[in-house]
């Protein structure tokens, strides 16, 4: 119970239903209005209490047949603090109306009255033919009839009543054959709209599909090649559920259909159309990271991210960055994620790119796309800084493979952003000395070489602090 229920007294919860409006007059406290069933609560006879708060739960139950999810809709004249409703789906015991209205001492629910109508009870029966129970749950009398557990005026003493009037009611198409909605299963004799999407270099397929009217649930269905047949993949539950997920192999295509079904009143499976087949692609992330360094002049190391899934790495190569790529190495192993010694001709300029590769469900390979073009470029000097005093710094470095020369920047942030303070047009210039500026600085070079004309640049060094 969400709120305290205080001066809770005896209450009667009467539920009537008849097919014909003129028996259902006969007493006001029951009565059908249009598809509802209407639920109304009677003061015993004698008892004047103010009424705050009460709690009641209903079962609805297919006996037979089937349905969808019940609703509860509080009366417009219903004054209270809290108003709530909660419906749960119970599986094969149907489903759980938990009603609850609670308020301060002040609050009169019967406002006066000996009388007064909470709600309605919908009922949703998905087949032609069905059997719906509806009784009240939760406590039973010495006798096995209804019963409410209450507290006394006084709120401390709690008390079990039996409830007049609460046996349970039997629904089906024979006396309630123009309140049910009528169902409509059109949308059986139509195919469904299957769609599946996979995001590169994920392994997840999600299937997507709009709901059917009338359906139970929905057979989804995965082509097996090796006995040539669609067999059932997923049976998914509900309705109103239309999406499902599952893991697949990197590497792999396959292909999925699906079709809606419900029980009919018999128990017999009635079942809709398929929906046309559709495929789905489990494919390698794109390799990314890619750094082609020179180790010396004739030689070149790569490295690049792990591509997950992969079991190996194919290396191209291009005297042009739009040219012809010839492949020069083939790199295995899932983990590896450099080659070294890769023979570059001194003076050539040479562009590279990667793909990862894995194997397919025929054994055969299968690639993912190509990593962005790299042309090689040169590492990364070994920095050192050096304050050689208050106004000036010195810049240190090892000579770099294949460098025409250096850019030397600067920041004062160690991660903010470098400018660039100079630019070393030598092969052999290895060293700078700047003015010192006021307060802390962070330094970095890098090399260049001239490519086409061009001064294509290389790797920073780690940035450093002038001491």
């Amino acid at each position: 119970m969400k709120n305290c229920m205080k001066y809770f007294l005896l209450l009667c919860l009467s539920i009537f239903v008849m097919p014909m409006a003129a028996q259902a007059a006969e007493n006001d406290s029951f009565k059908i209005e249009k598809d509802k069933v209407s639920v109304s609560l009677n003061l015993p006879e004698g008892k004047t209490e103010t009424i705050t708060s009460l709690r009641m739960q209903i079962l609805v139950t297919a006996k037979s047949g089937s349905m969808g999810e019940p609703g509860f809709v509080f009366d417009d004249a219903i004054k209270s603090t809290v108003k709530d409703v909660s419906i749960s789906n119970l599986g094969a015991d149907g489903y759980s109306v938990d009603v609850i209205l609670s308020g301060k001492k002040d609050q009169d629910i019967f406002a006066d009255s000996e009388y007064v109508k909470l709600g309605d009870l919908s009922l949703q029966p998905t087949s032609e033919k069905y059997e719906i129970k509806i009784e009240i749950a939760g406590d039973k009398d010495a006798e096995g009839k209804p019963a409410i557990s209450c507290v006394d005026a006084g709120g401390v003493s709690a008390m079990t009543v039996s409830l007049t009037d609460a046996e349970p009611l039997l629904l089906t198409e024979a006396n309630y054959p123009e309140k049910a909605p009528k169902p409509d299963y059109s949308a059986f004799k139509k195919k469904m709209k299957l769609s599946t999407s996979v995001e590169t270099g994920k392994k997840r397929v999600t299937f997507t599909w709009e709901k059917v009217k009338g359906a139970e649930g929905y057979l989804l269905y995965q082509y097996d090649a090796k006995t040539k047949k669609y067999t059932l993949l997923k049976k998914i539950l509900g309705a109103d559920t239309t999406t499902y997920s599952k893991n697949y192999a990197y590497g792999t295509k396959h292909s999925f259909k699906i079709r809606a079904f419900r029980t009919e009143s018999d128990g017999s499976m009635k079942y809709g159309k398929y929906s046309p087949v559709v495929k789905a692609e489990v494919v390698l992330a794109k390799v990314t990271g890619i750094s082609p360094e020179y180790q010396s002049k004739s030689k070149v190391s790569l490295s690049w991210k792990k591509v997950s899934g992969a079991k190996g790495y194919q290396i191209y190569r291009s005297s042009t960055k739009n040219g012809k790529y010839k492949k020069i190495k083939t790199v295995k192993g899932a983990g590896t994620q450099n080659c070294s010694n890769i023979k570059h001709a001194d003076g050539a300029v040479y562009y590279y790119k990667i793909r990862a590769y894995t194997t397919g469900t025929g054994g055969q390979r299968v690639y993912g796309s190509y990593s962005a073009v790299k042309p090689a470029f040169p590492k990364a000097p070994g920095l050192r800084v050096k304050k050689v005093s208050s106004k000036k710094v010195t810049l240190t470095w090892k000579k770099v493979a294949r460098a025409d020369g250096y850019y030397v920047y600067r920041s004062s942030k160690k991660s903010g952003k470098y400018v660039r303070i100079k630019t070393i047009n030598q092969a052999g210039g290895t060293s700078y000395t700047s003015k010192a500026p006021a307060g802390k600085y962070y330094y970095k070079v890098c090399a260049f070489e001239k490519q086409n004309g061009k001064k294509q640049k290389g790797a920073d060094s780690l940035a450093v602090k002038a001491k």
